[in-house]
């Protein structure tokens, strides 16, 4: 194997599949890119054994070949250099990596040990555009268990349904967020309804190489695992087994206040307020619609007490009062648009509270009250 490769390219190819890396001190084949210099095309894998991910950039082949190259010492080495090009050679048990100025030989793996990244063939796929995806995942994905206790809840319920759409939702339990994507919004909805339990950490991988992708994403998937595709990248992750939770009995309905407040007048009284939290994180909230106004008071043994009070657009119901943690709070804020007007309804001491953007009906947020 030998290639000429322009430095930039081959950099961002590797740091785009290195978070695919694995730690294992079993199998060290894990810590290493597998290279397959093919035609004009320089192939990229890596993998932990949950997830793969391969990438490809154009090069200059002088020779085909793949290797198992050590991952860590090839990306930190690019890193560091300030040339344009680099020569890649494989050499026996060697890869030599040389610029003008520098060669350096990286230790290299038994290609045959590199795990076999699958090809998913699924019936029929899903495509929408990524940067829609990649806003509904961050909008949902922040509410779901950072616990594997659950694997069902460390994870991101992706479901499809040709006459209704894709729904995304991440729960904890003590939260639960919600986003809806009409069937006209997509470019394909599989003909079947489809539910995919999604693990939390490919979503935000999955989020992160949205994000900088200008062309649609594929979905691929078998009952087993989905692909995640673009014409230069897929990345393969196993399904979460298991059943999501059948969470529409718990969305309230009716409520006991209803609120709107400015976005920023709100997340600032959180920010404020959490200061003066305590170890549980909760700030205890007084409705007063006859006054508008509400009220946040947070103590705190060791910081002392804060009292916030503000006027709200819209506060309508009856007097109440109920504790919430203000972490859960503010991360439902940052789903949202900061410049918006907040919905905030609360239905009891005792029952989910409802958090969305006026004007918008696709996005919703519960977060239950705190029991103090």
């Amino acid at each position: 194997m030998k290639f000429l490769v322009l430095v930039e390219n081959l950099r961002k190819a590797l740091s785009l599949v290195e978070h695919a890396l694995g730690k294992n001190a079993h199998l060290p084949i894990l810590e290493s890119f597998c290279i397959v210099a093919k035609g004009s095309t320089v192939s990229i894998s890596a993998t932990n054994l949950e997830i793969g991910m391969v990438t490809s950039c154009s090069a200059k082949i002088e020779k085909e070949g793949t290797a198992a190259v050590a991952a860590r010492p090839l990306l930190n080495f690019l890193q560091q250099l300030n040339e344009a090009k680099v020569t890649i050679e494989q050499k026996e048990k060697t890869v030599l990596v040389t610029s003008d100025s520098y060669t350096a030989s990286l230790q290299t793996y038994e290609i045959e040990e590199f795990p076999l990244i699958p090809v998913v063939k699924g019936t029929d796929h899903v495509q929408i555009e990524s940067s829609l995806f990649a806003h509904a995942c961050e909008q949902v994905s922040f509410a779901s268990s950072t616990s594997d206790f659950r694997p069902e809840l460390n994870s991101v319920c992706i479901r499809t349904d040709p006459q209704d759409g894709i729904r995304f939702v991440g729960t904890d339990t003590f939260r639960l967020a919600e986003k809806y994507i009409a069937t006209k919004e997509c470019l394909r909805i599989p003909e079947a309804k489809q539910s995919l339990l999604v693990p939390l950490r490919t979503i935000q991988e999955v989020t992160r190489i949205a994000k900088e992708k200008l062309e649609p994403l594929t979905i691929l998937s078998d009952p087993t695992q989905a692909s995640f595709e673009w014409s230069d990248t897929r990345m393969v992750s196993r399904l979460v087994e298991g059943e999501f939770p059948e969470y529409s009995s718990v969305i309230p309905s009716t409520f006991k206040i209803e609120t709107l407040i400015s976005h920023p007048k709100f997340l600032e009284a959180l920010k404020v307020s959490g200061v003066f939290s305590s170890r549980l994180h909760d700030v205890r909230f007084s409705f007063d619609p006859k006054e508008k106004t509400i009220t946040i008071l947070a103590t705190d043994a060791l910081a002392g007490e804060n009292r916030a009070n503000f006027r709200v657009d819209k506060c309508k119901g009856e007097s109440l009062e109920a504790s919430f943690n203000y972490r859960y709070l503010i991360d439902a804020l940052g789903a949202l648009n900061p410049k918006s007007k907040i919905i905030f309804n609360v239905s009891d001491t005792d029952r989910p509270a409802l958090i969305q953007e006026e004007g918008d009906g696709t996005y919703f947020c519960i977060i239950m009250p705190l029991r103090v």
